[in-house]
């Protein structure tokens, strides 16, 4: 089980299919598409569009770019993460702490906003740090571990350099939390986090960003930490093979034959991630390969539902057609359709995204894939906007 997630539904949704996905798309492109038959629903109909408004930053000029925290705990119920963070920067800020909202109707309603205690009372501190949450798992014991970034804002209201990044538990659906502790012992960013075969998977980019957030030296390397018990401990199992120069951002998941797939992204070429499998549970690692994304993708995030593959995040951010949020789809984890645009770039920078698979805890209920993203309504200040895919 991989563990990655307005108030109402509309009831009308755009099916897009093959036939439906090459119209939409051929005012862009002339060559054919490599699109899933299966049938895609997504709501709000009809994108681009503006999206479910989840979190209105722009009534208190806020911003909340990045920590987009997702997990099911229970049947139907969700906790969705978000920053709460300062205009410092245009809004590209961290400065600031994580909230959350709650649901126990599968995401049909939410709770109002609430504060999550550590990232607030590390904030409120001021001692020049602050904690942002990305990624969420929920272990078969029922447990919920939360990895945090550690942002260093004591000189910029950027979040690196990044500090060692440390995970917290709760036992009862995130009412409480355990003290946080460090995940390794090196400085960087846990890009993604995953739960297969008992086990936590945790992709980490061993690199302070004291110089900058992409690779630059041989020691920066993305490792693979596991933890067989829960999140209490972890240790690095693998480095894996890729060349970091340039690179930067990863996503982690799982492909139909159970192997391992981690994703990360070129700042030199926005149009191919580079990817590696593991058929060993991240311990080994095939030689390293190229996905193509023919109108770019950044921060990207990688999920499988319903028997297709999806990845979504920003359409780059160098050049034509940059800034946009943008999903792919794919039938085997490597090889995209040509992308949909979810909402369309207005100022600033946003798309900063995460998804969960919602009604995973229920085999009475159909499945439903939950996309939350960062938007920029003014400069680089961002609300929180919402899509469903079923």
């Amino acid at each position: 089980m991989i563990q990655h997630f307005a108030t109402y539904f509309p009831t009308c949704f755009v099916r897009i299919g093959a036939v439906a996905l090459l119209v939409t798309l051929a005012a862009n492109t002339t060559r054919a598409q490599s699109t899933p038959t299966s049938a895609l629903k997504i709501t709000p109909p009809n994108p681009p569009n503006t999206g479910m408004l989840f979190v209105n930053h722009s009534t208190a000029n806020r911003s909340g770019h990045l920590g987009h925290a997702l997990v099911e705990y229970d049947d139907g119920k969700l906790l969705a993460f978000y920053p709460n963070c300062s205009g410092d920067n245009g809004g590209h800020s961290a400065v600031g702490w994580m909230e959350f909202k709650r649901s126990l109707d599968g995401g049909r309603t939410w709770s109002k906003r609430l504060p999550l205690p550590f990232s607030k009372q590390l904030f409120k501190k001021g001692e020049g740090r602050t904690a942002m949450a990305e990624k969420a798992v929920l272990t078969d014991q029922g447990d919920i571990v939360l990895f945090y970034l550690i942002c260093d804002i004591s000189t910029t209201a950027l979040w690196q350099p990044y500090w060692t990044p440390l995970s917290s538990i709760s036992s009862d659906g995130g009412k409480t939390w355990s003290e946080p502790k460090p995940v390794c012992e090196t400085r960087g960013r846990v890009y993604d986090a995953v739960y297969h075969d008992g086990e936590i998977r945790a992709l980490h980019f061993a690199n302070d960003a004291t110089g900058t957030w992409w690779g630059t030296t041989d020691e920066h390397i993305f490792e693979l930490h596991v933890s067989s018990d829960g999140g209490k401990t972890f240790t690095r199992r693998s480095v894996l093979p890729f060349n970091t120069k340039d690179r930067g951002y990863g996503s982690l998941g799982r492909l139909a034959n159970g192997d391992l797939i981690a994703f990360v992204y070129n700042r030199t070429n926005e149009h191919d991630l580079d990817y590696t499998t593991s058929a060993d549970g991240g311990t080994t690692w095939s030689t390293v390969k190229a996905s193509h994304f023919r109108r770019k993708i950044r921060n990207p995030q990688f999920i499988g539902f319903n028997g297709t593959f999806y990845m979504h995040g920003r359409s780059g951010a160098y050049g034509e057609g940059s800034g946009h949020m943008i999903l792919y789809t794919s039938s085997d984890g490597t090889k995209w359709d040509d992308g949909v645009y979810l909402r369309m770039h207005d100022t600033g920078t946003g798309a900063y995204s995460n998804s969960i698979i919602v009604g995973s805890k229920n085999d009475q209920t159909p499945n439903r894939l939950l996309i939350q993203a960062s938007h920029a309504y003014k400069d680089s200040k961002t609300n929180v906007l919402h899509w469903w895919l079923d």
